[in-house]
Parts: C-alpha cells; structure tokens; sequence
C-alpha cells in the first residue's frame, strides 16, 4: 500500500511539531488510506531528562494538533481515539479522515515557519491585546508573567539555577550529546536533533561547531559554563513568560496540553511572538515540586515558555521524510 498524496501532505505537516532535543518520537502505522495509529519510538525517548514520558506526550499532542490543522486545509476532518492509557504504551492515538470542506487560510505557513527562537528578545513588555489574543486559545491553561513580576522574577532566577544543575550533570548532559548534530553530513543522514542554525549560532561561531567540536565537547567544562551563560541571557532579554497547565498528569491532560501549546505557538508566530520552551524548571528538583505553589496556579505545570518580541527569525528544525516514521501495515 502507498500513501495517497494529500495524507502524505498531512503527515508531513504533522510532523513539523516541536519535541524535546528534536527528537521527533513518533511513528504512523497506516492501517487504510483515510485511517492510522500515532505510535511511540522507545528509541528516541529522553530517559534521563524525561523518565516519565511527560515530554514525549506533550510532543504527540503538538503533533496531533498539527495533523488536524493540516487535515482541515485538504478537506478532512480527523476524528481520533487515544488509545494508551500510560506514557509507556505503544500505541498513543487512532485518527481517521473524514471528508469534509477544505478550510483554506495561512494555517500551513504557520506550521512550517513557526520555529523556537533561542535568542535574546527585546525587553519590552507583551502587547496586551496580544495576551488577550493568546489565553481566549486556552482560557482554563494560560497565565503570563511578565519579566518584571515577582513571579517572572523567579521564573528567571531559577531557570539559571535548574538550569546548571542539569547541565553539570554528566548523564543527561551525555543524552544531549547524542542529539546534538556537529555535520552537515549528519545533518542530512538523520534529519533529527538539534543544529547551530536552530540554536541562533551563525558566521565564525557556526565554522567552529561544524570544524572543530564533537560529542566529546558538550563534556567539557567550556561548553557547559557557556550554557549556563547563554541561558542567563535569554531570561534576562525577554518580555515575560508563559506557563501552560494541564488539568492533570492523565495520559489524555498531558496529550491535550501538548495541542494547546501547538496552538498557541502558531498563533504567536502569526503575530510575531517569539517562543522558547524552557523546561528544566518541570524536570529538575527542587523546582518541579515548587513551582505550582510558588506561582499561586492549583493545576500542574507543563510548559514554561519565554516570549517576547524579535526581529530575528530562527530557521525550523530539520526533520526527516515521512518515509522513515511510517509504517505501512
């Protein structure tokens, strides 16, 4: 069986969906043309820094949400079942296609142009039309700080803090050493993980990854401490940051705040809001039993996300053909 030409469009777009080091833990089993399963790849779960999964679901729901954006753009509706009922299972979603009106808009653009945008952004405060805009997407979900709040003020102190200690520790630094690309050689071969171009670097900086460092360089005490400074500049060159919630840790919450983040980071990226998830503060102790308290939210924390405003425009993240994550039954 091959893929019809406008599911593989979906899927393609589907798989634009941000993950953790880029990871892209994902894979389709297509059971019919209009029919499939969104399955987990145990070989690119983060065992260190996401033992639970956690991540790897919020990452299947920005996936999905991707898939019925894109769905609705070729004229179909995608009613879908979720299937797992833990992290750890193998098979995560059952979506099929239903024909419906195509809905033609910028909302592909969108998903292929929205990007993280790892560098430091202007300090200026948020547009208030513009937080209006983006909690009526999920009104139960959204709080933003703004850098200058006693909440954004330790948001930010503590993202340095958690920060460090993750980076100085040597089995999760290792886990990102495997998903850091030092080739173009590499770039190309995997279509995975994570870029100079996706982290901001460019000219002499950019020569020197690709030249000179390896897997071994993300070890050493230089890249580490340089790290920690680059994050020490970002929280410090940002208009706030936005905390998404879930209702819950239930396989279906987590699934559902993957989707509203999606939907939120297209939105920003229509509106020229800059974006970086900042996740060491939900993975790294003591900060990820803190941070409801000391925020003052009752629902569990999912996504930090520091925003603001940026002329620069990060390149996407590099992601492998739709060849290599389906699987035709």
């Amino acid at each position: 069986m091959s893929i019809p030409g406008n599911i593989a469009q979906i899927l393609r777009y589907a798989s634009l969906a941000p993950s953790s080091h880029n990871t892209q833990p994902w894979r389709v089993k297509i059971i019919s043309e209009l029919e499939f399963i969104i399955q987990s790849d145990p070989k690119r779960w983060l065992l260190k820094v996401d033992p639970e999964n956690r991540e790897f679901l919020l990452s299947i729901g920005a996936f999905w949400e991707n898939l019925e954006q894109a769905a609705l753009t070729f004229g179909f509706k995608a009613k879908t079942e979720i299937l797992a009922t833990n992290s750890k299972n193998t098979d995560i979603l059952k979506v099929k296609l239903v024909r419906c009106t195509p809905q033609k808009d910028n909302r592909l653009e969108l998903i292929e142009t929205r990007a993280t945008n790892r560098r430091p952004y202007e300090k200026k405060d948020l547009l208030p039309l513009h937080v209006k805009e983006l909690k009526r997407l999920l009104p139960d979900h959204f709080t933003y700080f703004s850098r200058e709040s006693k909440e954004g003020e330790w948001i930010a102190k503590s993202l340095i803090e958690a920060n460090k200690k993750q980076t100085f520790d040597d089995e999760k630094q290792k886990e990102l050493a495997r998903w850091l690309r030092f080739s173009r050689f590499e770039v190309k071969k995997r279509g995975d993980g994570i870029t100079p171009e996706m982290l901001g670097v460019s000219g002499i900086a950019k020569f020197f990854w690709y030249t000179f460092m390896n897997g071994k360089s993300v070890l050493s005490w230089s890249f580490r401490n340089k790290g920690v400074e680059n994050v020490k500049n970002q929280v410090n060159n940002c208009a706030g940051f936005i905390v998404i919630t879930s209702d819950d840790l239930s396989v279906s919450s987590l699934l559902h705040a993957g989707k509203v983040f999606e939907r939120l980071a297209l939105k920003c990226t229509e509106r020229g809001i800059a974006v970086h998830p900042m996740s060491q503060l939900i993975e790294e102790s003591p900060w990820k039993v803190q941070i409801e308290e000391l925020l003052g939210l009752s629902k569990p924390v999912q996504f930090v996300l520091r925003v603001g405003y940026s002329t620069f425009q990060p390149k996407p993240s590099i992601q492998r053909p739709i060849e290599e994550f389906t699987d035709l039954r």
